[in-house]
């Protein structure tokens, strides 16, 4: 069993494995950055640590027009040593499922993410952190 962090995003659910999430936050202030790319929110101060906030949505959707989103929650990942900041809607559970429980996408609709699976009663995208990391960087 693998423990995921269910949060929601524009009425669509999306999960993170728990071993990548360092921290749930409350929104909270960011800096803007000047000519960074329209998914980069900007940056926050967490504790001394400056983190990157990403606009979820707009990485995810980058040609939907996007509305400004309430969010109400940032997730905190890390990935080695790196960290990045997302904004999401709502943490809406933490719970366990089966790995083998999980539908491998087949065709590459969108490369974040890497499958799907069924929890209570709701569609719920999986997030494939490898590749959110390899796109950020630089």
């Amino acid at each position: 069993m693998i423990q995921i962090i269910v949060f929601t995003l524009n009425d669509k659910y999306y999960a993170f494995l728990s071993e990548d999430v360092e921290e749930i936050l409350k929104k909270m202030p960011w800096t803007t950055i000047p000519q960074s790319p329209v998914w980069v929110q900007g940056l926050i101060n967490l504790r001394g640590n400056v983190i990157t906030l990403i606009n979820f949505y707009k990485l995810l959707s980058p040609s939907v027009e996007t509305k400004e989103l309430c969010y109400n929650n940032i997730i905190i990942v890390k990935n080695n040593n790196e960290k990045l900041a997302f904004m999401v809607d709502n943490v809406e559970w933490v719970t366990e499922i089966n790995p083998a429980n999980i539908q491998q996408l087949t065709s590459q609709t969108d490369a974040h993410i890497s499958g799907l699976i069924k929890v209570k009663d709701q569609i719920v995208n999986m997030i494939d952190m490898e590749t959110l990391f390899y796109k950020n960087e630089g």
